[in-house]
């Protein structure tokens, strides 16, 4: 009787589906993009490893500098002009050759003066070091070819993951295949880079091929100066928005590799891959229960403040779940999946995965900021800790090297999460939230009442 009651449910699900294409679009969607994100993380990984043994840790830090230092200029290649693209593709469809003809000329114009600038300082920073400055090339090429992307976005408008994630795909195969057979043939470094060049070449010619056969046409993308003015004026704060994420998240893998060495960068790359493996669970989670979070908040705000600290209070202990493990275990871990040349990590491992706290948190906190129309406050706790991140850098890497860059790490990470919302007395409240999650006590207490009440 369960059992035809389960299957009855499927079937009226799966008949709603169909009798609802819109919803029907959006499961599939979703369900594309899982998978998609399963498949990425798993081969990175294991590709990933393979690559950190054979290139060890100097060429490995080299190549890691590399990509944090390249990241930088991210945020200002096109301008953020991108990151509305799908907006606005929605709600003027017809306009589309020009909107992809704009934008295309303005990822493609600041792409190629981006790369000019990461070679011209690459060889300032590093006059003798001739293989970074190739190293840093062939990543910032990248940055150029991206331009050429823009039909994935279409693609996205129509919610027609499908074919974005066959040529993601295509591009992550042919990439890590390119990789596996270049440390076969014990080719050096650069090769190495070129394959990952690869990933974001064969996307794109999936991508125009999936294009023209959608009876489009790159022929007819037109440049509109006025349009241009628009998208720009409306992305603008994107930009300063996304060099604060990117300064956060990479400044100190870049910092490392100037006031250290490329040896220690891979040591250090190797720890923070491992605390950020987990991440995603809490990214998950959040992703999950926010829609109910959300429609609490028109039922009534008692309602809506109690669920929320009960999202806080999960996001809060679920990862000390892979934190504690990965502390006690942090040698043996490193020794397993990286080999005795990287066993110096260890330690820095053991610190850097505390950061996982705060980035769980942040998931959510983040959610509810752009929930609340809070942007500002959103942008100031990235600005808090850019900045913060760059100042204990200066200090603790001198000190402590890479262990050093791991506890900047981990402080700049949890204190504007915990001490930013206090300087708004909107959000005041929200702080005093958080800091009631880790009140062990209460949690367990009142977990034990929701989950047997």
């Amino acid at each position: 009787m369960a059992k035809k009651g389960i299957v009855g449910k499927i079937l009226f699900v799966k008949e709603k589906l169909f009798l609802r294409p819109e919803l029907k679009k959006i499961v599939f969607s979703v369900s594309w993009l899982t998978a998609d994100r399963i498949l990425q993380l798993v081969v990175s990984l294991l590709v990933g490893l393979w690559v950190a043994r054979y290139l060890g840790p100097s060429d490995f830090g080299l190549m890691n500098f590399a990509i944090a230092f390249t990241s930088l200029f991210g945020p200002f290649v096109g301008l953020g002009v991108s990151s509305i693209l799908v907006r606005e593709l929605i709600n003027f469809p017809k306009k589309r050759n020009v909107l992809f003809g704009t934008t295309f000329w303005i990822q493609f114009i600041t792409g190629t003066i981006s790369m000019a600038l990461m070679c011209v300082f690459i060889l300032i920073l590093r006059p003798l070091d001739m293989l970074s400055f190739w190293v840093v090339f062939v990543f910032s090429l990248g940055y150029v070819i991206s331009a050429f992307d823009l039909p994935s976005f279409w693609f996205e408008s129509k919610i027609e993951s499908k074919t974005i994630v066959i040529s993601r795909t295509g591009g992550l195969i042919v990439s890590n295949l390119l990789k596996i057979v270049f440390i076969l043939l014990n080719f050096s470094l650069i090769f190495i880079v070129i394959a990952s060049l690869f990933d974001t070449i064969v996307r794109i010619s999936f991508i125009f091929y999936s294009y023209f056969k959608d009876k489009q046409s790159l022929f007819l993308w037109k440049f509109d100066f006025g349009l241009a003015k628009r998208l720009i004026s409306s992305s603008w704060p994107l930009i300063f928005s996304g060099a604060m994420v990117i300064i956060y998240l990479r400044i100190d893998q870049v910092m490392l590799g100037f006031m250290m060495n490329d040896y220690e960068v891979g040591l250090y790359s190797v720890a923070v891959k491992i605390s950020e493996l987990f991440v995603f669970i809490p990214g998950l989670i959040s992703v999950s229960v926010f829609p109910t979070l959300v429609r609490s908040k028109k039922i009534s705000a008692i309602i809506y403040h109690s669920r929320l600290q009960k999202v806080f209070d999960l996001m809060t202990w679920a990862p000390f779940l892979f934190m504690v493990p990965i502390f006690f275990f942090s040698d043996f871990i490193i020794y397993v999946l990286y080999g005795s040349e990287y066993l110096s990590a260890g330690f820095t491992l053991s610190i850097i995965v505390w950061s996982a706290l705060a980035i769980s948190v942040k998931f959510i906190l983040e959610k509810y900021l752009i929930n609340e129309n809070k942007l500002k406050t959103l942008f100031f706790i990235s600005f808090f800790g850019a900045v913060t991140n760059i100042i204990l850098n200066l200090i603790l890497i001198p000190l402590y090297g890479i262990n050093g860059a791991a506890l900047a790490t981990v402080i700049s990470y949890t204190l504007p999460i915990y001490t930013s919302l206090l300087f708004f007395k909107s959000t005041r409240h929200v702080s005093f939230m958080l800091i009631k999650s880790f009140n062990i006590v209460r949690v367990f207490k009142e977990a034990k009442e929701y989950l047997f009440s």
